[in-house]
């Protein structure tokens, strides 16, 4: 049974990890209900995992990165500025949002980045991504430390709300989440001494390869969806932000 537990783990945190949808609520809500293991090194390994999932599905995008790390990551830089500044802030100033306090309203509040750029989306004529813009989604990012508020669904909301073209925002936002998942790493790991008390070896394993092969699919299906808008998830993270509420 704790495989199983482990493998739906893994599929939970690759899927919602890419979808809009909040990965870190669905972990919470997952913990709350007892599934989902308390291991610090189980959490690493699975933000690993995702993390591999993306490099292997956006490789190339990655690898022009590196060969030219001022002319295409410039923004990712600039976006991560913010980022870091209001998740340090929270996480200093009001810890206790960071365990799912305010877990049922980061879900709503995704809900209502989702609906404010598929109202707004229309109205995009291609705006090339700039300074301003990159700031903005970065400001949108760090709060998305918040369990419930979508990483993802946040900054493409910010950045198709502000012209920036579907499948450019969600490029973006994708390798937007590199810096981000590998400081989360090394923040953590360096907390923790990178310990794996409490790890089973092939829990690690079995939630470390489903939330791989979940994450690859879910990349795959953003790229494919958001020509069509993220309006299937208004009504989802809606309903499970109002749920969270009734949680134990």
């Amino acid at each position: 049974m704790k495989y199983l537990k482990a493998a739906l783990v893994g599929v939970v945190q690759g899927m919602t990890e890419f979808l809009p949808v909040s990965s870190s609520g669905h972990l919470t809500i997952l913990s709350r209900l007892g599934v989902c293991p308390t291991s610090l090194f189980f959490n690493l390994a699975l933000h690993l995992a995702t993390l591999a999932a993306l490099l292997v599905r956006m490789r190339r995008e990655v690898w022009e990165l590196m060969r030219h790390p001022i002319r295409d990551g410039k923004y990712i830089l600039l976006s991560s500025v913010p980022t870091v500044v209001v998740a340090f802030l929270l996480k200093k100033c009001f810890p206790e949002v960071l365990t799912g306090a305010l877990l049922g309203f980061g879900f709503l509040l995704t809900a209502a980045f989702l609906t404010l750029s598929e109202v707004l989306r229309r109205d995009s004529k291609g705006r090339t991504l700039d300074g301003k813009i990159a700031l903005m989604t970065g400001v949108a990012q760090g709060i998305a430390v918040l369990p419930g508020v979508s990483r993802s669904g946040s900054t493409i909301a910010v950045l198709t709300t502000c012209g920036v073209e579907g499948e450019k925002a969600a490029r973006f936002s994708f390798l937007l989440s590199v810096p981000i998942i590998v400081g989360g790493f090394l923040l953590e790991g360096i907390e923790s001494g990178f310990s794996a008390s409490g790890a089973d070896a092939g829990e690690i394993a079995v939630a470390a390869v489903a939330a791989f092969l979940s994450g690859l699919a879910a990349v795959r299906f953003m790229f494919g969806r958001i020509k069509k808008g993220l309006k299937p998830f208004i009504p989802y993270t809606f309903l499970i932000g109002v749920l969270c509420y009734f949680l134990p």
